[in-house]
Formats: structure tokens, C-alpha cells, sequence
């Protein structure tokens, strides 16, 4: 009696497992997931935080220019009240030097506008040749990034504009023409490919 009552409680558990729903076709989201470069050097790839990019080994060059940066602080105040209902997609290579000067350049402009980190979204992409430019989770997909750093300014889900790898004027100047509407090219603009819907 003893091993049908241990039997039926088996079945049973095994029943509730079977019929409980899961997470198969949903990987965990991975952020700040790292990987080494053909050439041996770590590099991070997909959603990442700007706290990784402040710890060894990319810390060196992050630092390094987040401090040499100056804000424009004239230019910066006047987008500092624009960008308070904007979204920013950030696309870079830690393994980039234009990403490497850029990006923390671009972080001191924000914190300097005061933008909320739950603004910001930064994907890291690789630079192997089966997935150049290309992040695990492909959030490029349909975004036209072809050069990194890629800074997407969006307002209501909407494409704004775009700084492509460095800035025309300056990132900051750039960044006022962009949320002010004035007339702006980034370097690569490409009169032929559509931007996508968002």
C-alpha cells in the first residue's frame, strides 16, 4: 500500500509539471554578457549597463575620457528640458575606438541634462566576422546600424534622429538640432533607406 501511495504522488507531480506552463521558448535575458574577440580581448556583447563599462577592463578608456570630456554647457542647457520624454538607443563596440571615445562623452552630456538612466538603452555589438555588428539578441535588427557608436533619439516611439560614429558639430549641438527639429544629416546618412517604423 505503502509504494502505491508513493506511486500516486510520483504521477501526480509529474502531472503538475507537465501541465504547469514554462519558460522553455524564453531565454533568461542575458545583460552584460561577455565574450572574448578573435584576438583574445573581452568584450561585451547585447544589453549591457553603464556600470560594467566603469569596471576593469573597459574602465581604462571609459574613465579616461568621461573625465577629459568638457560639457558644452550653454548648448546643453538649452536640450537639457527637451530630453525629459525622450528614449535613447545606444549602439556601440566595446572593442571600437570611436565607441571608446564617444560613448563616455555622450554619457557626461546626459548626466550633465539630468536624463534618467531607465532612459537610456545600451546594446554592445561584436565584431566577428559571422556577427559583425550584430548583438545576441539582434536588437539592431531593421535599425540600419552600420557604424558604431550609433546614439537613436526617439520621442513616442518615434525616430527623432541619429548621431552616426561622431558628430557632425558636436554631440551637443547635434543632439539640440535633432530635439529642436532643425535641419540635421548625421556623417553616413543614406537619402535611399527608410527609416524604420517604431
Amino acid at each position: 500500500m505503502k509504494s502505491v501511495h508513493i506511486t500516486v504522488i510520483a504521477i501526480s507531480i509529474f502531472v503538475l509539471a507537465a501541465c504547469t506552463p514554462k519558460m522553455a521558448g524564453k531565454p533568461a535575458q542575458t545583460i552584460n554578457l561577455e565574450a572574448t574577440d578573435k584576438k583574445g580581448n573581452l568584450i561585451l556583447l547585447g544589453k549591457c549597463t553603464r556600470e560594467r563599462l566603469v569596471r576593469a577592463p573597459f574602465d581604462v578608456w571609459y574613465t579616461k575620457n568621461f573625465e577629459a570630456y568638457t560639457v558644452d554647457s550653454t548648448t546643453a542647457n538649452q536640450i537639457k528640458p527637451l530630453l525629459k520624454n525622450k528614449q535613447f538607443l545606444l549602439f556601440m563596440g566595446t572593442w571600437c575606438g570611436d565607441s571608446r571615445r564617444e560613448v563616455p562623452r555622450l554619457y557626461k552630456i546626459l548626466d550633465y541634462c539630468r536624463v534618467k538612466p531607465s532612459q537610456v538603452q545600451l546594446i554592445t555589438l561584436n565584431n566577428s566576422d559571422t556577427a559583425y555588428k550584430q548583438s545576441p539578441g539582434h536588437e539592431e535588427r531593421g535599425l540600419n546600424i552600420r557604424r558604431v557608436p550609433t546614439l537613436l533619439i526617439f520621442e513616442n516611439q518615434r525616430e527623432v534622429g541619429r548621431v552616426v560614429e561622431s558628430p557632425v558639430t558636436s554631440l551637443e549641438k547635434d543632439i539640440l538640432a535633432i530635439v529642436t527639429g532643425q535641419p540635421y544629416e548625421h556623417r553616413y546618412k543614406d537619402p535611399i533607406t527608410p527609416k524604420p517604423a517604431m
